[in-house]
């Protein structure tokens, strides 16, 4: 997951149990290279609310870091686009296409 230079934060939602339609859980801000989560006020206050990952990002108020060598926790990392859907958003952004695309990976 990243975050463009142009981007300072992103939302992120969940589909609690029994629910149909999903709920905004928390964002996601930088801190240099770093990702760092924060749960919302009105999602702690759901009486609905589950931890997205515990061991990662606990339900508790305040900011998130990643665990040492990590730029973004990595349940949060799994749900991201690969490189491929990376390779599309980009596209779609900025019209850039083939090996003017770089993902990083």
């Amino acid at each position: 997951m990243t975050i463009s230079d142009t981007y300072e934060k992103a939302y992120v939602w969940i589909w609690l149990d029994g629910a149909s339609e999903p709920v905004v859980a928390g964002q996601v801000t930088r801190a240099g290279r770093q990702l760092v989560f924060t749960y919302g006020r009105s999602y702690l206050s759901n009486p609905d609310a589950i931890s997205i990952y515990e061991p990662e990002l606990p339900l508790k108020q305040g900011a998130r870091y990643p665990q040492p060598g990590l730029e973004v926790a990595n349940c949060l990392r799994d749900a991201a686009p690969d490189a491929w859907g990376r390779r599309i958003i980009i596209n779609q952004r900025t019209g850039l296409t083939g090996r003017e695309v770089d993902t990083g990976l």
